[in-house]
């Protein structure tokens, strides 16, 4: 009775996983397909800045070189850049100015924010970006210093915002470690777990990495407003848009790849982080984690049951049973190697067509395939415990600063 039991879990699982890899696949073949009118409206770019990520730089000229409306090279780019750092002595500034005197002909401005401690500093940088944007403006852009963008970038991102049914566009992010680390890896699973929800009308959120809003909506849904005393920015303007009956387009082909290295430590500090902000901003998906968490902790806690009883206590009765129960690590590496070649395809696109970066893409990526599976099992034991702990705290560490997310509504340093 056990065994069948445990054999009806496991293909449960199996089963919502496929329906879930299903849904993703159908989207982003769908998306990577679909083809769209040129739609080139004035755009407004914001990027907060806080000190130097891994390629800062080098991230900043793939922005500025943007073709966005651009039909031709002798044509002017149809948008405007606003940098925005805390203070002329942040270490991102002296490059920032190195950059936008490197094209003149780029309409940019960088601003000094200040510090309010009622929100977070990304915020702020981006509520004093905000007052800068030029009255022709049609569409906000809202990216990460870390972000490498392709030459396409912000016209894929800002293209399908011509429906109007779209609330929002969002890319995401694949962390791509450099070399084994078990946190990174772990880090790199997660995010690629998450991605998953894009494909979901009612779970799809936006990436404050990479996304993109019409300015009458932004108005309309008052994010601005929303932001003054809150911790995030993606989150609330998705619930804020959403509140407006309008959607999140994932983007496929702004999914991009980013410095995938990290301690324990980071990792810890990040994730937690990102289950907090979605605890307190979008309790739905968060709920939903919270839920995952606890099966796959309560699947833990059998297998090691089993494994005493089987072990030390020579129950062998029961091998059936541990047996049946590990047959959930088989089809998730099964899914692993499914989704791995459905991120390869998206990925493709962001290395160049040849040369060392295309190669290091490559080797890099081949690598992450087999180092994930090995860590697979570690993630049964970890997920679920960072997942569980965001219940106990709302208190998150970002960029040095500590804050406590009192409500939606509050946010203080600590």
């Amino acid at each position: 009775m056990i065994t069948i039991c445990t054999l009806i879990f496991v293909i449960a699982i199996c089963f919502y996983q496929s329906i879930t890899y299903k849904r993703m696949y159908r989207y982003v073949t769908s998306r990577l397909n679909e083809s769209m009118s040129y739609y080139c409206p004035p755009a407004a770019v914001i990027l907060p800045c806080k000190g130097l990520d891994p390629d800062f730089e080098k991230n900043l000229h793939k922005l500025v070189a943007q073709d966005y409306g651009c039909a031709d090279s002798s044509q002017t780019p149809n948008f405007e850049i606003i940098f925005s750092v805390a203070g002329s002595d942040d270490l991102a500034y002296p490059v920032i100015e190195k950059v936008m005197n490197q094209y003149p002909s780029i309409k940019s401005k960088l601003v000094i924010a200040g510090i309010d401690n009622r929100r977070t500093q990304k915020l702020t940088n981006q509520l004093e970006a905000l007052k800068q944007i030029s009255p022709q403006a049609e569409v906000l852009v809202f990216v990460d210093s870390d972000v490498i963008a392709r030459k396409d970038f912000l016209t894929r991102l800002i293209t399908p915002l011509q429906d109007i049914e779209v609330g929002i566009t969002t890319g995401y992010r694949f962390y791509l470690p450099s070399k084994f680390s078990l946190p990174a890896l772990i880090r790199s699973l997660w995010n690629r777990l998450s991605a998953w929800e894009l494909s979901s009308e009612r779970f799809a959120f936006a990436w404050g990495g990479a996304m993109a809003i019409r300015r009458d909506i932004f108005d309309q849904a008052a994010v601005a407003e929303v932001w003054d005393r809150s911790a995030d920015d993606d989150l609330t303007m998705t619930t804020a848009v959403k509140k407006l009956g309008l959607s999140v387009y994932f983007v496929p082909q702004c999914l991009v790849v980013s410095h995938g290295d990290a301690s324990w430590s980071e990792v810890i500090e990040w994730t937690n982080r990102q289950l907090i902000l979605t605890k307190v901003y979008y309790p739905a998906l968060w709920f939903m984690g919270v839920i995952r968490a606890a099966v796959m902790a309560g699947w833990l806690i059998v297998v090691l049951v089993l494994a005493f009883q089987i072990l030390a206590l020579q129950v062998y009765k029961f091998l059936p049973v541990l047996f049946a129960a590990l047959l959930l690590l088989l089809v998730e590496l099964f899914f692993l190697f499914q989704a791995h070649g459905l991120w390869r395809k998206l990925l493709n696109q962001e290395a160049k067509a040849d040369g060392s970066e295309r190669i290091d893409f490559e080797q890099a990526y081949k690598r992450l395939l087999w180092q994930s599976a090995i860590i697979v099992p570690l993630a049964h034991v970890v997920l679920p415990l960072l997942t569980l702990y965001s219940l106990l705290t709302n208190r998150i560490r970002w960029r040095g600063i500590n804050y406590e997310l009192r409500s939606p509504h509050e946010t203080v340093v600590v």
